[in-house]
């Protein structure tokens, strides 16, 4: 990395461990302090520190969770607010005093007393990033405040994305040769939307999932409620300017050989080589991961004879309270039927659990 840290450096980082591991040095260098930190905060527990000037020391972080000053700000109120100075909230007599300062920085002759904090949450947890500075140095300063909360909005979407790819056990997308690695369903595409290149899971996932298809033009759509905000992603991972990493969701479906497919999460990661461009990838939060999907035989699906029964009724247009009627059973009755109508035919409506149904031979 050389010259001011951009977007395209922050998220060319989600897929490299070496940039990702130099990141918090650029940005300490960036404002010329001495100290900068990425840590994962696991509830309870600091075990994986992520990056940072001095992180080989973090991990006693973990004996001053709880009561540690510093430590204490790192809360869920502090996400989407950017960049914020300790000394806001904890007066330098009260840090003086504390177990972390007396017991781990002075001891340790380290270069901390000032700190500028910043919060990102995701799926698993939350991301603290912390800059530091001696106490010589005096507090920071507006411009660097300003400084580093440029990368704010950036920062966060990367360790969203790369955590995201962690705990769905993917270390790698792109291989050393530029090829997509067959580990987990990967798409790129341009500015449009059309698939410049994919891997063999990707192209598996677009013929199972009946939410996804290509077109005659090679563009890749997402079917019904979800399309305007897959077409929005795209055009903000590409856009000319500043390009924005971000995420669309698909809830579980039925594919067309039966097989149950789980929600997924698509990560629109920007790419700045060659022009504008996406990658596209898919992890889901299912046990087993998407390999559980591409082993899985086909299933064959089975509805109960009440099951059936309601799903004819609602066929013909009849409201909850008449069916329940008709069939003599209660209202909460029929509303689990329905559910489990849904969750077995990977359908969202009712529309979608007939032509399901009827596609199956289930009626």
């Amino acid at each position: 990395m050389n010259g001011p840290l951009s977007h395209h450096d922050i998220y060319d980082a989600a897929l490299d461990d070496t940039l990702f591991d130099a990141l918090p040095v650029w940005m300490a260098r960036e404002i010329d302090v001495p100290s900068a930190v990425f840590i994962w905060l696991h509830p309870g527990d600091y075990r994986e520190i992520t990056a940072g000037t001095q992180a080989e020391a973090n991990e006693v972080y973990n004996d001053f969770e709880g009561h540690d000053p510093w430590l204490a700000q790192a809360t869920d109120d502090k996400f989407g607010i950017g960049a914020f100075r300790l000394s806001d909230s904890v007066s330098a007599r009260e840090f003086e005093r504390s177990e972390m300062y007396n017991a781990f920085i002075r001891e340790n002759r380290l270069d901390r007393y000032w700190c500028l904090g910043m919060m990102h949450g995701t799926r698993d947890g939350r991301v603290a990033t912390a800059f530091h500075k001696s106490r010589r140095g005096g507090d920071f300063t507006d411009a660097e405040h300003r400084s580093i909360n440029r990368h704010a909005e950036d920062l966060g979407r990367l360790h969203t994305i790369r955590r995201e790819l962690h705990r769905n056990r993917i270390r790698d997308i792109v291989a050393a040769d530029n090829s997509l690695i067959d580990d987990t369903p990967v798409f790129e595409l341009d500015h449009q939307g059309r698939l410049l290149r994919l891997n063999g899971k990707a192209e598996l996932l677009v013929r199972l999932h009946p939410a996804l298809a290509v077109d005659a033009r090679r563009v890749l759509k997402t079917q019904g409620r979800g399309e305007r905000g897959f077409r929005a992603a795209v055009g903000a991972a590409t856009e000319a300017v500043r390009r924005r990493a971000g995420a669309v969701e698909l809830g579980p479906a039925r594919a067309e050989d039966g097989r149950l497919i789980p929600a997924l999460r698509l990560n629109f990661l920007p790419r700045t080589e060659g022009g504008r461009k996406v990658l596209v990838i898919a992890t889901t939060e299912a046990e087993g991961g998407l390999q559980a999907l591409f082993d899985a035989p086909l299933e064959s699906v089975r509805l109960t004879p009440r099951e059936r029964d309601v799903l004819h009724g609602l066929m013909r247009g009849l409201r909850r309270d008449q069916l329940a009627h008709d069939l003599d059973l209660a209202v909460p009755t029929i509303d689990l039927h329905s559910t489990n109508l849904g969750l077995k035919l990977g359908a969202r409506t009712i529309a979608e659990a007939v032509a399901l149904s009827l596609k199956f031979g289930l009626l």
